[in-house]
């Protein structure tokens, strides 16, 4: 594929070829320090958007719903609560 002349690149495109040029040119520890700020802030607007959008309940309420729908028996209940407290989602005793 020929290269794509730059007097015919739409702005998007412009804005991507800038933002490349300039993390080709960082060094190395600008680079390292870009990435894991970027990590940092993903993480947590991801924590933030999962409160925002949580509704409150939590994954205690989740396991005692289940538990109270036709075709979900108490050993698969059992099982997945005792995943969540495993994976260290829930506190026990609930």
């Amino acid at each position: 594929m020929a290269k794509k002349r730059s007097c015919r690149r739409t702005e998007t495109e412009d804005k991507i070829h800038d933002k490349a040029v300039k993390m080709r040119k960082m060094t190395d520890e600008q680079l390292v320090n870009y990435v894991n700020n970027r990590v940092e802030k993903a993480e947590n607007d991801g924590f933030n958007r999962g409160k925002c959008f949580g509704g409150g309940k939590s994954i205690s309420d989740f396991v005692k719903e289940l538990s109270e729908l036709r075709g979900i028996g108490a050993a698969t209940v059992s099982k997945i609560k005792a995943y969540a407290e495993e994976m260290g989602y829930m506190e026990g005793n609930v």
